[in-house]
């Protein structure tokens, strides 16, 4: 028979293998001034460090590959490429310039990134540029490039000086992707975004936005919402990125065959590799749409969407099955309320609760954060639900939201329907989240699944512990 230490261990191993594995939750993380933007990702797993150890591995590579193919840093090698007729390179630079040629064939030079020199005049220059000087520049660039696998070196004329910036964002991505992936073998989903250009991979689909060319703010929303499993997206066209001559906007891309700026059309494609998506980007964004949509078929898994200089919209076949059909925004006029009683708890050393009210969609994604009450800060890691989730992940949300707890009592918060960027969110069904914590006290969380539409809801809960009862009201305001 098993000593009773030897039995009380065993009952211990079977009680935590009996345990439940930890629920998946999505870590997101954020920079700023990489690549010349802002750098976000997002992993789903249950660990946060491995998350962690995931973006930490995606930086290392994006600033590996930075100072390989950057062609705006002066000590990058792709500038000392530049500097000479021929060099021995690293395989990263020779892929890149290796793929660079293969898309400009595949695109009957649609896609060159062999305009440096061309590109170095027009972010010079404070009027529209000679036509025929252009053009000379640009058949310059044509001339043969010469890569020798064996000895891993490129050779350039002169009139040829690279910029692979149509294609070096994508072959990043897809490095970083690769990187996360080792460093977190565990992670169920992963997604990078830099700059908008994105690529994930996983077992999870992930909702993603085209953004509007013809609305640029931050929070404006997006013209097409896509649902993404293992696949990339890049947007060119229009936007940020223009350059501005003599008081007039003009794409930052141009067209090959004349060095002119391309029409300010914008292209979005969905490939299996970032690479391919920035490229195919790149080139349908100077093609006119039907030799776009040509070249795009010819493209495995591809697919594009192309809203053209003239306002007309032209896709694949098959964009139209990766597209997200959303619902309207809620109806004018409605908006939500949660209602909610605090307690007098009656103990001798009574302390206000600290309450959180927040908002996500069904699949528990973060919308936005109504009302944080309690001004200190260490006190909110014990509503752990929302602080693991969402608080801890968004440091200036404290500072910005928190307000003094209050006294028992009656209390309301509405929500008029607008995300944490102050976009009009959908119809459908979201979550409202109630979660309380007294200092000597308890923890209570409540959660209402509504059907926000055309139709009034009320659903209600009654008192648990540090929550008195709780109303959830959707309807037209009074």
């Amino acid at each position: 028979m098993p000593s009773p230490v030897l039995l009380s261990a065993l009952m211990s191993a079977s009680a935590v293998a009996a345990q439940p594995p930890a629920e998946p939750e999505t870590f997101r993380f954020h920079a700023d001034h990489v690549l010349g933007t802002s750098l976000d990702m997002a992993v789903t797993g249950s660990s946060a460090a491995e998350a962690q150890f995931a973006f930490a591995a995606a930086q290392a590579e994006i600033a590996r590959l930075d100072q390989v193919l950057s062609g705006w840093r002066d000590d990058s090698e792709l500038a000392a490429l530049n500097l000479t007729s021929e060099r021995q390179v690293s395989a990263d630079l020779f892929a890149v310039i290796g793929a660079c040629e293969t898309w400009r064939v595949r695109s009957d030079g649609a896609f060159s990134a062999r305009l440096g020199l061309v590109e170095a005049a027009w972010s010079s220059a404070d009027r529209r540029l000679d036509a025929w000087a252009l053009c000379d520049r640009a058949q310059a660039a044509s001339a043969p490039v010469t890569l020798d696998p064996a000895r891993r070196s490129v050779s350039r004329p002169d009139g040829v000086r690279f910029a692979p910036d149509g294609l070096a964002k994508g072959y990043i991505l897809d490095a970083a992707l690769a990187a996360a992936r080792r460093a977190a073998p565990c992670a169920q989903g992963l997604m990078i975004d830099i700059g908008g250009d994105l690529v994930c991979a996983g077992d999870r689909a992930w909702r993603v936005g085209v953004s509007d060319p013809a609305r640029l703010q931050d929070n404006a929303a997006p013209y097409a919402t896509l649902n993404l499993r293992g696949q990339a997206l890049a947007v060119s066209g229009p936007g940020l990125r223009d350059r501005h001559v003599a008081g007039e906007a003009i794409s930052h891309l141009l067209n090959p065959a004349t060095g002119q700026p391309a029409p300010r059309a914008q292209a979005a494609v969905v490939a299996p590799r970032a690479v391919d998506a920035d490229a195919l980007a790149t080139a349908l964004a100077v093609l006119p749409p039907a030799d776009g949509l040509r070249l795009a078929a010819r493209t495995p898994s591809a697919e594009a969407l192309i809203l053209a200089a003239d306002g007309t919209v032209h896709q694949t076949e098959g964009w139209s099955a990766i597209t997200c059909q959303t619902s309207p925004p809620l109806p004018a006029g409605f908006q939500l309320e949660v209602g909610f009683d605090l307690p007098k708890v009656a103990v001798s050393n009574y302390k206000k609760p600290y309450l959180v009210v927040w908002v996500t969609d069904a699949d528990k994604a973060p919308v936005k954060t109504l009302l944080i009450l309690g001004a200190k800060g260490e006190y909110h890691e014990d509503n752990y639900v929302w602080w693991r989730r969402y608080g801890r992940k968004q440091p200036g949300l404290l500072d910005a939201m928190a307000k003094p707890t209050r006294a028992p009592g009656h209390y309301a918060v509405g929500w008029d329907g607008t995300d944490d960027k102050g976009a009009r969110v959908p119809q459908g069904r979201y979550i409202v989240h109630v979660e309380a914590t007294r200092e000597h006290g308890g923890h209570t969380y409540e959660t209402f699944e509504v059907d926000l539409g055309a139709r009034p809801v009320e659903t209600k809960a009654p008192a648990k512990d540090e929550l008195g009862a709780v109303a959830v009201r959707y309807g037209k305001t009074k």
